[in-house]
């Protein structure tokens, strides 16, 4: 009997140990997790303040710029932090300039919120040049119509192409979302999300961050060998100006996109960071707005954790 009762009460207190361990080392992730969470938002105000500065001394945005260099993984003691978490945290990060993808947001006419066709045949050329079926860009520009286009009213017969009781898709948000459009081919939206993005508003594509396919599929006129010279010789001296773009390729502007379509600066950019703090492993993405002057701070969209 005494044997027994030893053993449970050695069975009890063993269990109740257990218990305490597991909540301790949860309170103690979720610790990290807070921390490592902490040490994103300040570096996701460091790179703001870097885009800052540089919407401060120079109008034009390319690849060898201080803001797309990245940061490899390094201890916060090397960046000159002395506290405690310096010796155990490390901290990686990059910066992409949005403009330099095609942006979804283009297919839509900012007057009337309806299909621009124009838009829609620079979006195919796209598909074709990653051979994704161009029907791909005809599905997603449904979709965006479905989404944010105008719906029917009382007074008019102008309506969404889509049943009356059907209620209204959710916007696309991220390159992902391809995934979910009905009718689009997960593997064709996988190749196409390197290359797109949703902003808020239409905007033009960078030529100087922009990758050869895009800028080939911005160009009606330009193959794709020739849209990899141009990345190739921006390597060694960027763009200050679009005319600039023109003269390099082409002999005249005819039919070559406007101001509207391309520019060699950008106000939209891609956040990325990753903080290592002992057991958390935290990654956070952003989406930043510059505004009109440097003056005004840099404008985070959405943010969100990987």
């Amino acid at each position: 009997m005494a044997l027994f009762v030893a053993t449970l009460a050695t069975l009890i207190v063993s269990g109740l140990f257990w218990s305490q361990f597991v909540l301790l080392r949860t309170i103690e992730n979720q610790q990290l997790v807070s921390q490592s969470r902490l040490l994103l938002r300040g570096a996701l105000d460091w790179s703001r303040a870097i885009l800052r500065e540089d919407q401060r001394t120079t109008a034009q945005d390319h690849l060898s710029e201080p803001w797309a260099q990245g940061l490899a993984e390094t201890r916060l003691e090397q960046l000159g932090e002395t506290s405690a978490l310096a010796s155990l945290a490390s901290i990686a990060g990059s910066i992409e300039d949005a403009q330099g993808r095609y942006n979804l947001r283009n297919l839509m006419n900012s007057q009337d919120r309806n299909i621009d066709e124009a838009e829609v045949e620079v979006l195919r050329r796209l598909c074709e040049l990653l051979q994704v079926p161009e029907a791909a860009a005809d599905l997603i520009a449904l979709r965006m119509m479905k989404a944010l286009g105008p719906q029917r009213t009382a007074q008019s017969d102008e309506a969404l192409p889509r049943d009356d009781d059907a209620p209204r898709p959710l916007p696309l948000v991220l390159p992902q979302d391809l995934a979910g459009v009905t009718g689009l081919d997960p593997k064709d939206a996988a190749k196409l999300a390197p290359y797109v993005v949703i902003l808020d508003a239409p905007t033009q594509v960078n030529v100087n961050t922009a990758p050869p396919e895009v800028i080939a599929a911005r160009f009606p006129r330009m193959s794709l060998a020739d849209a990899r010279a141009l990345a190739r010789q921006r390597e060694t001296s960027y763009f200050v100006n679009t005319g600039d773009v023109r003269l390099t390729r082409f002999r005249s502007d005819d039919g070559l996109p406007g101001d509207a379509q391309i520019s060699t600066g950008s106000r939209y950019f891609l956040v990325r960071g990753q903080v290592k703090l002992d057991r958390a492993n935290t990654r956070m993405e952003a989406l930043v707005r510059r505004g009109e002057r440097w003056e005004t701070p840099p404008r985070v969209i959405w943010q969100r954790e990987l």
